[in-house]
């Protein structure tokens, strides 16, 4: 079958509704940051490396940063932080070569639970395809 034929059948059975490849799952890295503090350690940056170097060789459709922190202060000093990380991971991602226009800015702050659980000071990169 050539190549024409080929993609108008692929196209059928997509409208009809049918997959012949399913989406790839998400990937995440995560980056850990020293209490009350927005600086890369040395082993954050070589994550931040590395997913950058999966962005650059996989081309996803957007590069989410999420930033996370403890509960132990108020909720705008908590989403003040995870401002501030997720900003130095964005810089840290586009001073590797990741295109700016792929990034999503989530700041998210310490979590809402009554259960007294904290999250944790952490980034997460979700690669989305």
């Amino acid at each position: 079958m050539s190549t024409c034929r080929m993609g108008f059948v692929v196209m059928v059975l997509a409208l009809a509704g049918c997959t012949m490849m399913k989406p790839r799952p998400a990937q995440t890295a995560l980056i850990f940051f020293r209490p009350w503090s927005a600086d890369l350690t040395p082993e954050a940056k070589v994550i931040v490396d590395q997913a950058a170097a999966k962005v650059k060789t996989t081309t996803p459709s957007t590069v989410a940063v999420a930033g996370y922190t403890y509960n132990d202060a108020s909720p705008e000093e908590n989403l003040r932080l995870a401002k501030q990380r997720v900003k130095t991971v964005e810089t840290a991602l586009i001073t590797d070569g990741v295109d700016p226009k792929l990034l999503l800015s989530l700041p998210l702050g310490a979590p809402n639970d009554s259960a007294g659980m904290t999250g944790d000071r952490r980034i997460e990169i979700r690669l989305t395809y």
